[in-house]
């Protein structure tokens, strides 16, 4: 739930509580949310300089650093690792968590290229590939030591640190892996594509699953460890349903069918991503009808136009009976799912 200063005083205005209550009310909520990510230039000065920092150590490596590939940008990668370290308990030590959270992200940020490196210093290096930044263009094997290395550091760390935004690495170096995975698993003359989006499709799936546990067991109103889970797990799982290709008009329809169950998810959830990629499944469907299916048709669009206002109409009316309903089914719900969903 969202409160700001209008709320209050709207409170304030019928009487609900005084002046003086509204004024040390308001104090101890926003003090309650120093350390909650909010839209305020504080927050957006500490995510911006967060993107700058992570993003030059990722994804603006250049081809000039070659020259000092191996144990010199191992050591160096690792002093940077260590100075994020650093930062994080000064700013810890001050009790801000939201740079502190930053700054132990940018650190992992440093794992797969320091492990690049140790692999390039032992003479292990990517057989096809040169240069780090091909890690974030080509889909292959070799990065599996980096996206591994990764993945166990960002568990300790997030173990020690408890911090929600490192899952952000944590996430896409997991939807690196859905693809990265099938040509480690299945060697590359067996390369399929429609084979390698139902392997990132059921990827997405555990992802998914990984997400809403971390959810219900561990999310809270300050920290939100599911989110950056729930977006890449949402995308790889959607991606790889997506590319999957059939002549069949059923299998096509039951695509649209899944993408509306994603949309309904979102609602108990409460999780906007599912209903997002769900609409954009369902109006991929609704191209290939108006396209391929009934490219000849001029009532299409027209009945279209009808099932828009029918389910508008419709939603008025389920409006009516929604709470009612809800507080009937409500001694049967979980509570930590009944704490999501909206009555």
């Amino acid at each position: 739930m969202h409160l700001d200063r209008s709320d209050i005083e709207a409170a304030t205005k019928a009487g609900l509580i005084t002046t003086e209550q509204a004024q040390k009310l308001w104090l101890f909520w926003q003090k309650e949310q120093e350390n909650v990510p909010q839209f305020r230039l504080s927050h957006i000065m500490y995510y911006f300089g967060g993107m700058l920092a992570i993003s030059a150590v990722t994804l603006f490596v250049t081809k000039a650093w070659n020259r000092l590939n191996g144990l010199p940008l191992f050591i160096l990668f690792s002093l940077l690792f260590l100075l994020g370290l650093l930062l994080t308990h000064h700013f810890l030590n001050k009790k801000l968590s939201i740079p502190a959270g930053i700054m132990a992200t940018f650190s992992l940020a440093l794992i797969p290229l320091a492990t690049y490196n140790i692999q390039v210093w032992l003479g292990y290096p990517p057989i096809e590939y040169n240069h780090y930044t091909d890690f974030h263009q080509w889909i292959s094997w070799y990065w599996i030591p980096m996206e591994l290395a990764t993945l166990v550091v960002g568990v300790l760390m997030l173990y020690f640190y408890n911090f929600s935004f490192l899952l952000f690495p944590i996430s896409i170096v997991l939807w690196y892996m859905s693809m990265d995975l099938w040509p480690l698993l299945f060697h590359m003359n067996d390369f399929n594509f429609t084979n390698k989006a139902t392997f990132s499709m059921y990827f997405g799936l555990i992802i998914i699953f990984a997400a809403i546990y971390m959810d219900f067991k561990h999310s809270n109103r300050h920290q939100d460890y599911a989110f950056w889970l729930y977006i890449f797990g949402v995308m790889t799982f959607w991606g790889g349903l997506s590319c999957q290709f059939s002549h069949s008009e059923l299998s096509k329809f039951f695509y649209c069918m899944i993408n509306i169950v994603m949309i309904l998810v979102s609602v108990f959830l409460n999780r906007r991503v599912f209903a997002l990629f769900g609409a954009l499944g369902v109006l991929g469907y609704l191209w290939h009808l108006s396209f391929d299916i009934f490219a000849n048709s001029l009532g299409f669009p027209i009945a279209l136009v009808f099932l828009g206002i029918l389910i508008i109409v419709a939603a008025t009316k389920w409006s009516h009976i929604e709470t009612k309903l809800f507080a009937c089914m409500q001694p049967y719900i979980p509570q930590k799912l009944l704490k999501r969903m909206r009555p």
